[in-house]
């Protein structure tokens, strides 16, 4: 199980935490994330703290959803 640590708010951390995993190349272009609760579980958090984490990675253009299929890292442009 990852570890968030208490510090700064844990949607923030979660925000980093998955911006870094695109960036590393971990979380693919065009690859889907893993569900909400797949990521709530691994990180020991509530689904509401994911789904506020997701919400913000969409606004930072990381990110976008498809209705139906899930949440994918955005493809290059």
């Amino acid at each position: 199980m990852a570890q968030l640590d208490g510090i700064e708010p844990l949607r923030d951390q979660l925000v980093a935490v998955i911006a870094a995993r695109i960036a590393s190349g971990e979380y693919r272009r065009g690859s889907k994330l893993p569900t909400a609760a797949q990521l709530a579980d691994e990180f020991d958090i509530s689904a509401r703290t994911v789904t506020d984490a997701i919400a913000i990675l969409r606004e930072q253009g990381r990110v976008i959803g498809v209705r139906g299929r899930g949440v994918f890292v955005k493809p290059e442009d």
